[in-house]
């Protein structure tokens, strides 16, 4: 019976001292499993949160180019409405400009046409 309970003073002492250590080094590796865990659950967590704000941010840049996109289509439309009314001009005074001759000569070619329609930069010169 001796042997589980010691009965002198230092080997009380001794006992204790390695009691304390033994429920010092239990304690740490709970503590470091723990710790672990805790930290595994933050870094889940961050990495939750870090995906959504880069898929918030993917959607908002996709509904920006769309509306610029939108924008654009707007704007090349109007343009286009206004290049063919600046050209139904242009050839309204050529064909006013011809008619006002009265030696029944024209002052406008086709060849005329053709160079003005060519510095215009248009694809359907041809015509």
């Amino acid at each position: 019976m001796s042997v589980f309970f010691p009965t002198s003073l230092m080997a009380r002492l001794v006992a204790l001292i390695l009691f304390i250590l033994l429920v010092l080094g239990g304690f740490r590796l709970w503590l470091s499993a723990h710790d672990a865990a805790l930290l595994k659950g933050y870094v889940l967590l961050s990495e939750k949160t870090a995906a959504e704000a880069k898929a918030a941010e993917l959607e908002r840049q996709r509904n920006a180019a769309a509306l610029a996109l939108e924008d654009y289509r707007k704007r090349a439309a109007a343009d286009a409405l206004a290049q063919q009314a600046l050209e139904a001009q242009l050839e309204e005074a050529i064909r006013n400009d011809n008619q006002k001759m009265d030696d029944g000569d024209y002052r406008w070619s086709d060849a005329d046409r053709l160079w003005l329609c060519r510095q215009r930069g248009a694809a359907d010169c041809g015509r």
